[in-house]
């Protein structure tokens, strides 16, 4: 007998989700942030260049921060949507490695890889309407990691 893996589909898209990150952050739209892509356990998110250079033409180090923050946000935001976990995120703890000047638009990328990770959330949450999740987002320019964000998320509930 066949087993079939069940794989939610966020609830929101990936301009609805970019909605919510302007209406709930508003910093976002005046650096001009988007959501690229999103999936179920995934998201990309990009700022251009233009509107997050520094005095050396090269991308602004709190921009990257800012880009790598709503990356993790957004996508524990889409998480609980998806799991009908009625909660606040919080960015709890974070530290950034910068690794190489961005020359280029910001481009941040996170995954949950780890389906025991995300369980482990979801019914923690479930358990004790609060969760932490443990994200890394990779800040790339022409498939080079130039920044890495270590972060950890909490789901609070409202």
């Amino acid at each position: 007998m066949a087993t079939t893996t069940f794989t939610p589909r966020p609830i929101m898209n990936h301009t609805q989700l970019e909605q919510l990150v302007h209406q709930e952050i508003p910093i976002t739209k005046a650096l001009d942030i988007r959501i690229e892509e999103l999936t179920s356990n995934s998201i990309q998110v990009m700022a251009p260049f233009d509107a997050n250079k520094n005095i050396h033409n090269t991308a602004f180090a709190g921009s990257i921060y800012t880009v790598a923050t709503i990356a993790g946000w957004s996508l524990v935001s889409s998480l609980a949507t998806t799991h009908q976990l009625d909660g606040a995120v919080v960015l709890a703890k974070a530290e950034i490695h910068y690794k190489k000047p961005i020359n280029g638009d910001i481009v941040a990328q996170c995954r949950v890889e780890d389906d025991e990770k995300l369980s482990t959330f979801v019914s923690s949450f479930k358990r004790k309407k609060r969760a932490r999740i443990s994200l890394t987002v990779n800040v790339i320019e022409d498939s080079v990691i130039k920044a890495v964000l270590q972060a950890n998320f909490a789901l609070v509930a409202h």
